[in-house]
C-alpha cells in the first residue's frame, strides 16, 4: 500500500505526464502525427487518477478506432494512409540526416519516424481486423461502428419525437 505522500506524488506525476501527452496529441491533430491516438493515450494516463478522464478516454479511443477502421474500409484510403506513413518515416530520416533542413535534429526526425510507424501499425491492425471479420463472415469493425452510429441516431431521433 502506498503512503499518503507517495500517492500524492504519483497523482502529481501522472497528472503532469497526462497533460503533456494530451497537449502533444492536440498539437498532432493539426501537425503531422497520430493525433487521436496520442490524445487517447493522454486521457488514458489521466484516467489512472481521474474518473472524468475515463469516459473521455473511451470516447477518444473509439474515435481513433473509427478513423482507422474507416481508412481500412476503403482501398484508396488504405493505400493513401500507408503511403503517408511511409512518407513520414522517409521525411523523419531526412530530418535526421540532412542538416540544412529547417529544424533538422534527431528529435524532430525521430518524432516523424515514430509517428509514421504508429500510422503504419494502426493501419495494419485495422486491415487485419477487417480481414479477420470478412473471413469469418462477420461485419467489419467499420461496419459495426457505422451500425452503432445509425442506431444511436435513431434512438436520439425517437427521443425527440413526441409520443402521440
Amino acid at each position: 500500500m502506498l503512503t499518503r505522500s507517495a500517492r500524492l506524488l504519483r497523482r502529481i506525476a501522472l497528472t503532469v505526464l497526462g497533460i503533456v501527452v494530451l497537449g502533444v496529441g492536440i498539437a498532432m491533430l493539426v501537425l503531422p502525427g497520430p493525433g487521436f491516438l496520442v490524445v487517447a493515450l493522454g486521457f488514458f494516463i489521466l484516467s489512472l487518477e481521474y474518473e472524468w478522464a475515463r469516459s473521455r478516454f473511451e470516447r477518444t479511443r473509439r474515435k481513433a478506432a473509427d478513423l482507422a477502421d474507416q481508412a481500412a474500409a476503403n482501398r484508396f484510403s488504405s493505400v493513401f494512409t500507408i503511403l503517408f506513413g511511409l512518407g513520414m518515416i522517409g521525411a523523419g530520416i531526412a530530418w535526421v540526416v540532412v542538416d540544412t533542413l529547417p529544424a533538422s535534429s534527431p528529435w524532430s526526425g525521430g518524432s516523424l519516424v515514430f509517428s509514421g510507424l504508429v500510422v503504419l501499425a494502426t493501419m495494419i491492425v485495422s486491415l487485419w481486423q477487417a480481414k479477420q471479420a470478412r473471413d469469418a463472415g462477420l461485419p467489419t469493425p467499420a461496419e459495426l461502428l457505422d451500425q452503432h452510429d445509425l442506431d444511436q441516431h435513431e434512438r436520439e431521433h425517437a427521443d425527440e419525437t413526441p409520443a402521440g
